[in-house]
Formats: structure tokens, sequence, C-alpha cells
């Protein structure tokens, strides 16, 4: 993912937030594939707020990267709307 969502949210529901995070459940034979897209839609997101990140925000967002792509879509989208984004 080159380019932060477009879907920003805010979100109600998991079901809404999962409806923009779909593309990192496809491809269950790739190892990594779904850490891959979360860091992606995060270092997107920091990117286009402006977010200046240290190597310590880098490890975190890895680790934040390993958990569901729901929350992922969600800080993500936090980030994109403090950062201004619509």
């Amino acid at each position: 993912m080159k380019h932060p969502p477009t879907d920003v949210g805010p979100y109600e529901t998991e079901d809404q937030a999962a409806a923009v995070c779909r593309d990192a459940y496809g491809h269950p034979h790739t190892p990594g594939h779904m850490g891959m897209v979360n860091r992606a839609r995060l270092a997107a997101a920091c990117e286009a707020a402006d977010v200046e990140l240290g190597a310590y925000d880098m490890r975190i967002l890895d680790w934040v990267a390993k958990w569901e792509p729901e929350v992922c879509a969600v800080l993500a989208g936090l980030v994109l709307r403090a950062g201004g984004a619509r």
C-alpha cells in the first residue's frame, strides 16, 4: 500500500473497520502477508499525516502490525483524522 486508505472512519462497528482492510486477509498462503499489509497501512497513514518516525516508533509500528487488521485500520484512521485527512 503506497497510499493511505480513503475510508478513515470514524468507525461505529468492527464490521465497518473490517470492510476497509479485507486486503490484509487476501493471501492466506503467503506467510507474513497480513503483517505486511498492516505495516504498510500504518506507515502510509503516518506519512500522509506528516508524522516523523524514529527507530523506536518503527519498532512499535512493526509490533502493532501483528494485531488484527481491523485494529490497524482504526489506528491508521485515527492518525489520518488527527492529521487532517478526510
